[in-house]
């Protein structure tokens, strides 16, 4: 007993206690048994009864994994913007998690950097200013993902895994790039306009809004440039490293797609429309980066095999450019926007002179 005006505090009411094994009651689906394929015991093979139902949204703000028997009580440590199954999900990422997972490379060992040669200077710092672009390109989209990954609900832990894949990958791309930079006596080169990247990291609205900028706006580019470099490559060594890179990046455009194709499904017509009119000011800040020369100017010297050979590169990166933007257009109307040529930037159609509005 306290003395004085001190008083016992009181004793907290005593919470029911768990007998032992009672765990041993509590589950939601007994008898689960996934079957093993020929790619072993994958995602998709696993997600059997209720393991396999996707809710439209997952309320629980919990790190309770999808199928776990819910304990009342458990505190809420996170509300998870991300909660409805139109803001994010694909249905091939449960896929795609498998694909990245056996097709990963290590750079540092699957790319022969031992049998780099000497290339002339002007080819060597054409190289070292791609590689570098690339790099930073990558290293902003593993800091992009990593900012919406936490966001998302633990309800759909498919996608949480396969994104997980992709900043590893871009990570990986980012490491890549900068050991060509610096891997054959070169330097790394200057850094990009930025417009886009800042576009990218300042994206508030919504992952399906950083998808479009993501994957529509950069990603298509990104793919354009990896293709071009290994038909172009000065030496088997990047030849590789391309090869390698646009394997990656073809994944990750597909989740890409078939996410903004998902979520323009639920979401309706007036969502499609808010999204081509996000699409204003983006291909504005695009056209002010196409204009920078440094990028093409490198390229041009690459492709055409030097600097004395730059005009006949020049015809090849118009190549490039037009490809890019054939590209762009073609994934807006394959996702059921109403966009041609005509309604792009008035600034892009320079590079499109092929194309009649």
């Amino acid at each position: 007993m306290l003395q004085g005006d001190e008083q016992t505090p009181a004793t907290p009411e005593a919470s029911p206690q768990r007998q032992p094994l009672d765990w041993m009651q509590d589950c939601l689906q007994w008898g689960t048994r996934a079957a093993v394929g020929p790619h072993g015991l994958t995602l998709r093979a696993i997600n059997v009864g209720l393991y396999g139902e996707v809710p439209e949204a997952w309320p629980e703000m919990s790190r309770m994994p999808r199928g776990a028997f819910p304990v009342a009580g458990v505190p809420r440590l996170e509300i998870y913007p991300i909660a409805h199954k139109a803001e994010l999900w694909a249905e091939n990422a449960v896929d795609l998690y498998e694909e990245a997972i056996q097709r990963r490379w290590v750079a540092h060992v699957d790319i022969p950097w031992d049998t780099l040669t000497p290339l002339p200077q002007d080819i060597e710092l054409a190289t070292c200013q791609l590689c570098t672009e690339l790099s930073q390109q990558a290293s902003i989209e593993s800091e992009v993902l990593a900012q919406w990954i936490y966001r998302m609900s633990y309800g759909y832990y498919e996608v949480k895994s396969f994104l997980a894949t992709q900043v590893f990958d871009a990570a990986r791309h980012a490491d890549a790039f900068r050991r060509r930079a610096v891997a054959n006596g070169g330097t790394l080169g200057l850094e990009s306009p930025g417009l886009i990247n800042r576009r990218l990291l300042e994206s508030r609205a919504g992952w399906t809004e950083t998808a479009l900028y993501l994957y529509l706006v950069r990603g298509t580019l990104t793919l354009c440039l990896y293709r071009y470099g290994e038909a172009y490559a000065p030496t088997a060594v990047e030849q590789l490293l391309f090869r390698y890179a646009m394997q990656d990046k073809a994944r990750h455009l597909a989740y890409g797609m078939a996410h903004l194709q998902y979520a323009l499904q639920c979401k309706g017509p007036d969502y499609g429309l808010s999204l081509q009119r996000i699409l204003v000011g983006v291909e504005q800040d695009l056209a002010t980066e196409m204009r920078d020369p440094v990028l093409w100017e490198a390229l041009a010297i690459i492709f055409g095999g030097g600097l004395q050979h730059i005009q006949a590169g020049m015809e090849v990166v118009q190549g490039l450019r037009q490809h890019y933007l054939h590209s762009y257009i073609r994934r807006l109307q394959w996702l059921g926007l109403a966009r041609t040529v005509a309604d792009l930037n008035a600034d892009l159609h320079a590079y499109l002179p092929a194309m009649a509005p």
